[in-house]
């Protein structure tokens, strides 16, 4: 039998959340600079500790775009997922539409990947919001 780390497949998932476009860019020139380590409970799905990377954004008035990588920890180097993270925003309300289009080594558990991943990327965009409304109040 072959290694199943080679074999990949797509996967998918969208869900919203309920932040703004600027939190979203705020939190992925943050990200771009300093990835997001992510232990193995962050993601049940593929049970590993990893590295969150993103590329720089791409931006339009109500979207953005940008490329990311979850590294495998423990081998550097090893790619688990990648794909491309869209955000649109709402036209009158705070509300953003996430999405996540791309590949991942095959767990057995798909679109669950892709979904617990867009999860964690809102807890860490609000959990960066709140640092930064912290840091504002107080200065």
């Amino acid at each position: 039998m072959g290694d199943d780390r080679q074999l990949v497949a797509r996967i998918s998932a969208e869900l919203s959340a309920s932040t703004g476009l600027t939190e979203v860019c705020a939190w992925l020139i943050e990200s771009r600079h300093h990835p997001v380590r992510l232990e193995a409970g962050h993601l049940p799905a593929l049970g590993r500790r990893s590295w969150l990377s993103v590329a720089r954004p791409i931006t339009a008035p109500r979207a953005v775009l940008c490329t990311l990588w979850l590294l495998d920890e423990l081998e550097r180097g090893s790619c688990l997922v990648a794909g491309k993270l869209r955000f649109v925003g709402h036209p009158t309300a705070s509300d953003v539409r996430m999405s996540f289009d791309g590949r991942a080594i095959r767990t057995g558990h798909g679109d669950n990947a892709a979904r617990q991943l867009l999860e964690v990327i809102v807890a860490s965009i609000e959990k960066t919001a709140a640092r930064t409304i912290r840091l504002t109040a107080a200065g």
